[in-house]
């Protein structure tokens, strides 16, 4: 795969819209957001769209620079670390979320409401973070 910075910096655009987005949620309480189906879907897919971006930048950056094809989405963000693009401490934030993803995409078992407000709650502290990254990363 070629190296394609402008398709990175797209996935960054998108990633800001996205962060914009959630944070519309940034202050629900859990019991709002049980009582509120749509405000749950909503926040289901924004967290879908963000991972998948997440790992899809991640995964270009592997593919084009270091020539790796990862087996998973979580090996996407193992293989991140591995190779530097993400730090430590960046990769200890986001590991886990391939996983994560997969319960969004496949629904399996049920999606837990606990986990995906948890994971509400984690975005928001780190997406900042992951943004500003991503934006030195390709600079």
């Amino acid at each position: 795969m070629v190296f394609r910075k402008e398709a990175l910096i797209k996935r960054i655009e998108k990633l800001k819209e996205y962060r914009h987005d959630l944070k519309e949620f940034g202050e629900i309480s859990y019991n709002d957001y049980l009582k509120n189906k749509q405000i749950r879907y909503t926040i289901e897919r924004l967290l879908f769209l963000i991972s998948e971006n997440i790992l899809d930048f991640l995964d270009h950056i592997l593919s084009s620079r270091f020539e790796i094809i990862s087996d998973s989405y979580e090996d996407i963000v193992s293989n991140a670390h591995e190779q530097g693009v993400i730090t430590v401490d960046l990769y200890s934030k986001l590991k886990g979320l391939g996983g994560f993803r997969n319960v969004l995409a496949h629904e399996y078992m049920s999606v837990s409401n606990e986990e995906v407000y948890r994971n509400l709650q984690k975005m928001l502290s780190i997406i900042d973070e992951i943004i500003v990254h991503f934006e030195r990363y390709i600079s």
